[in-house]
């Protein structure tokens, strides 16, 4: 019995499919005050990215919570 060669080319086409999800949750990762670089490996294993995508998509934005915390401050500076 010989041992299958598996050919490294056979991926190819699953890392075009990947590419475009783990550079989109590295973006949203940036944007939302979280880990690119953990989002971004944990992307390139194969549907965890649309799942990380959709976890990404429903956090809020850091720039949102910094001015949230702004207007909280100015709030209890009054009282």
């Amino acid at each position: 019995m010989q041992p299958e060669h598996h050919d490294p080319a056979a991926l190819i086409p699953l890392l075009i499919f990947i590419s475009p999800i783990v550079i989109l949750n590295i973006v949203i990762a940036k944007r939302k005050g979280r880990s690119p670089v953990l989002f971004g490996l944990f992307s390139l294993i194969p549907f965890v990215g649309f799942y990380l995508s959709i976890h990404l998509a429903s956090l809020m934005d850091q720039s949102t919570n910094d001015k949230i915390d702004q207007i909280l401050h100015l709030l209890e500076a009054r009282r």
